[in-house]
């Protein structure tokens, strides 16, 4: 017999709880990729059920800031709002990884602003696999700097190491050709969609790293349409955090690349340069680090 006085408090039964990936869905959506917020989320609420059981409380507006508060409480954005982006994924062969995956990068853990949520084709149990090391570089590398990267990325790849870059032109580009050349795994990170492949000339490439048993990650959903600006630069932050050390060719003193260094440095990556002739601006970056390192 049910009924009040008799062990339930309500004729109805309780609601169930969400689905935990669509509670990752909805704060990695909540809270924006490259949220300086989503460390501290975890800090207090420890996971993304528990953010969303207190998303009206103090203590939560406090931890995500107040534009991302509002976000939380609209009535249209709830877990059950991703469930049918969650399918499209899954049928598309798309990974979804939220934070408490076993295949979640562990060293994104050590970022403040890391995803809440990354999302991966190919395969992505080498994410957690020791030896990786960045490798990156300009975009328009000379026939050096093409000759010298690559023996050192041929060597490494030999040696099993796991090359990770950003899929770029140039030697981001060689390095994971390397890589696929020697039969073994390379990870890329995207500044873009998960579902888009820049620059588009790279797409075989990138299913080469796919049959290939290696992985290709973006924290941008599929069919991504906010904002673009500085999408590959916050990308750098993913490499240089994957990488247990990274490995930088040629590179101009003002550049993306070097963008990469600074969030090595800061997260106490050793950093290896190639050095270059003195005459060539592509090598000012490479051999300042030299100098300096």
């Amino acid at each position: 017999m049910t009924g009040p006085g008799f062990g339930q408090t309500s004729l109805f039964p309780p609601e169930p709880a969400p689905d935990p990936l669509l509670c990752w869905l909805w704060l990695a959506n909540t809270l924006g990729a490259g949220s300086s917020h989503a460390g501290r989320v975890l800090d207090v609420f420890g996971g993304a059920q528990e953010a969303w059981e207190n998303r009206d409380s103090d203590a939560f507006r406090k931890a995500v800031g107040s534009p991302a508060f509002a976000r939380a409480n609209l009535p249209d954005n709830t877990p059950a709002h991703y469930r049918a982006f969650a399918r499209r994924c899954a049928a598309r062969n798309i990974r979804i990884l939220p934070y408490d995956d076993p295949d979640y990068p562990l060293a994104f853990s050590r970022i403040p602003d890391m995803p809440l949520v990354l999302y991966c084709t190919g395969d992505p149990r080498w994410l957690n696999e020791p030896a990786a090391v960045g490798m990156v570089g300009t975009r328009r590398p000379t026939e050096y700097g093409l000759r010298a990267a690559a023996d050192i990325w041929k060597g490494l790849a030999r040696a099993g190491a796991i090359i990770v870059s950003g899929l770029a032109d140039g030697l981001d580009s060689e390095a994971h050709r390397a890589a696929v050349q020697a039969d073994v795994p390379t990870i890329a990170f995207l500044g873009t969609a998960i579902d888009k492949t820049y620059p588009a000339s790279n797409a075989k490439l990138r299913t080469a790293i796919e049959k290939g048993g290696g992985a290709v990650c973006s924290e941008y959903p599929p069919g991504y349409s906010g904002r673009t600006t500085g999408t590959f630069l916050a990308r750098n932050r993913l490499i240089a955090a994957q990488s247990e050390a990274l490995c930088v060719a040629e590179a101009r003193t003002r550049s993306g690349t070097l963008n990469t260094v600074g969030h090595a440095e800061r997260l106490g990556r050793p950093v290896l340069a190639v050095p270059g002739g003195i005459y060539s601006a592509l090598s000012e970056g490479t051999n300042e680090l030299l100098r300096t390192h």
